[in-house]
């Protein structure tokens, strides 16, 4: 159950740390942008999705946004998520994955990342991560485990990212149809590359009603922490619908996994 919950974090919010690499040029932002596009977070908003395994309920979502306020000199905002088991898959195994983000409202980077994930009441992991400059230092422990263990990754020259601050930056993505991006992301002490693509926009359902959606499309890939890959087999694919506004509201993301298709779906969404 652990993978179906990675998936959701890497593809929805959707989280992780992420470096990109353009391969087609993006569109250019209009010059009416708001600022909050650019961050892409709205101080205040919060979501809430059911994700349903091969059509059953299998799990709740919440994501919310604070205000921005200040942390050591440096204009910050909180970004904090929780997912957990529900219904008849809650009864067979209890999961709760909270993950809580503190990134820089200038840069979009992430400055601090804290994850708690409890399978059952007798296993807990714990990680946290510091991004200074283009290094992420991480530490993660098992509550089997007397001490924890560390990793530093390294991303050159490459934009560090987390979950919530990379869900952000997909938000904030305006490219032509046919545009790609590569995006590094670390879950817990495990590294992936997910590769995107803008496919174009289509009108979908959802709780909110009938909504022009921008789509996209892509895969994910083991890493190592050089950045280079363990396979260039895929590990999941999935497809996110965005909304086709200012917010870019994540609608809906579906991805195939080794225990059927797992689809979030927004149930509700709040901003000032």
């Amino acid at each position: 159950m652990r993978c179906a919950w990675l998936v959701v974090a890497v593809i929805a919010g959707v989280g992780c740390a992420t470096a990109e690499t353009v391969h087609a040029p993006a569109a250019p932002p209009a010059a009416t942008a708001a600022a909050h596009e650019a961050l892409g977070l709205v101080p205040g908003e919060t979501m809430a999705y059911e994700i349903k395994l091969a059509g059953v309920l299998a799990g709740e979502a919440q994501l919310a946004v604070g205000e921005i306020g200040e942390l050591h000199g440096r204009r910050a905002i909180v970004v904090h998520s929780r997912a957990a088991t529900a219904g008849a898959v809650a009864l067979v195994k209890k999961v709760v994955d909270e993950a809580t983000t503190v990134i820089d409202a200038e840069t979009g980077r992430p400055i601090q990342l804290d994850t708690v994930l409890e399978m059952g009441d007798a296993k807990r992991i714990t990680a946290t991560a510091t991004f200074q400059g283009t290094v992420a230092d991480v530490v993660f422990k098992k509550s089997t485990e007397a001490t924890p263990q560390n990793l530093r990754i390294d991303f050159g020259t490459q934009a560090l990212h987390d979950t919530h601050s990379a869900m952000a930056h997909v938000r904030g993505w305006r490219a032509a149809p046919g545009t790609s991006r590569s995006v590094f992301v670390v879950g817990g002490k495990r590294l992936w590359r997910v590769d995107m693509t803008y496919v174009g926009t289509e009108t979908i359902g959802s709780a909110l009603g009938n909504r022009r959606a921008v789509v996209l499309e892509g895969r994910s890939l083991r890493a190592r922490r050089n950045l280079t890959l363990e396979s260039t087999k895929p590990s999941r694919s999935f497809r996110v619908w965005l909304s086709d506004d200012a917010d870019r509201v994540p609608l809906k993301v579906a991805a195939q996994t080794e225990l059927g298709e797992i689809v979030m779906d927004l149930v509700d969404y709040q901003r000032p």
